[in-house]
């Protein structure tokens, strides 16, 4: 399977330690972590710990400019149950909020649904959940064919301990 893959505007490829600084800078930053429903600011730790597993995931992916090779942000798949053989993932996705509304998540997930969807030989299912206050997100998940499953899903946010109301989106991903 190709692991980089380039959009007119975007490089995914393979996310790296070497990203911990772009990754924390954008982490830490108070409006992502209020997209992403944080009430705590996590700390640089935090943040080394969090990229670490998540270049543990099936497919981790760095968003970066492709005129440049500026870090702009990841798109995340992870296992969706750990105990099913089925091809089936959360994905999640931030992006550098000075590249918000110029349409870069969409074209960024797009890639990466490409790439997950050559990687496989049956149809994989992926699923998404947002904050219902998210409403860039939720437009993001639409504008690739999302179809939302539940408007009011109750999943943690934010530190994982208290469940919250998101929306709650799944797409089925053919091979090829």
């Amino acid at each position: 399977m190709q692991n980089v893959i380039e959009t007119a505007r975007l490089r995914l490829r393979p996310l790296t330690e070497s990203d911990l600084p772009d990754y924390q800078r954008l982490m830490m930053m108070p409006v992502l972590n209020e997209a992403n429903g944080g009430n705590v600011t996590p700390t640089p730790a935090d943040v080394a710990q969090w990229l670490t597993a998540d270049r543990q995931s099936p497919y981790a992916f760095a968003i970066e400019e492709r005129a440049t090779s500026r870090f702009m942000g990841t798109v995340l798949y992870y296992a969706h149950d750990l105990a099913t053989s089925k091809l089936e993932y959360d994905v999640g996705y931030f992006l550098d909020p000075a590249d918000w509304g110029q349409g870069i998540m969409p074209e960024a997930l797009q890639a990466s649904l490409k790439l997950v969807g050559q990687a496989g030989s049956a149809d994989q299912i992926v699923w998404a959940t947002c904050l219902l206050a998210n409403k860039r997100s939720r437009r993001v998940l639409e504008k690739l064919g999302f179809a939302m499953v539940d408007d009011h899903f109750m999943a943690p946010g934010g530190a994982g301990l208290t469940p919250v109301p998101q929306y709650l989106f799944r797409l089925v991903v053919t091979p090829g």
